[in-house]
């Protein structure tokens, strides 16, 4: 019977070890579980100054690893620039501006990823 008793504080105690730490990873490691994909992103041409702007939505509490590492930029299909970042601003809406020259009917592209997870795709066609 004490043999029995003694097995089961064992077990017990590998039970409740196995909950602890289970209960601690996500507080230690907690980018993957935060981590999203661009929320929004928006053009705007700006035919004066003949810029594209970017406005990308993509809220993060670690903006210095968890962030939007790279804009793409394709006019038309083909590819214009890669913009690649190491942090992003603090605020979950901000904006990247790009000189581009287009032409009226011109198909502007933008791609923005995430440093961890997912992306978001924007069209835009010059009036």
């Amino acid at each position: 019977m004490r043999e029995q008793y003694r097995k089961m504080l064992k077990g017990g105690r590998l039970v409740a070890a196995c909950v602890l730490v289970a209960a601690i990873l996500p507080v230690l490691f907690p980018a993957p579980v935060t981590a999203n994909s661009p929320q929004e992103v928006v053009l705007s041409y700006d035919q004066a100054k003949q810029a594209l702007e970017v406005r990308i939505t993509h809220p993060s509490s670690f903006p210095n690893a968890h962030y939007i590492k790279k804009v793409e930029l394709k006019k038309n299909g083909q590819a214009v620039s890669v913009n690649e970042y190491r942090s992003q601003p603090e605020q979950a809406t901000f904006s990247y501006v790009y000189p581009v020259a287009v032409v009226q009917g011109d198909v502007l592209e933008a791609t923005a990823r995430c440093s961890i997870f997912g992306s978001k795709t924007e069209k835009l066609t010059v009036p």
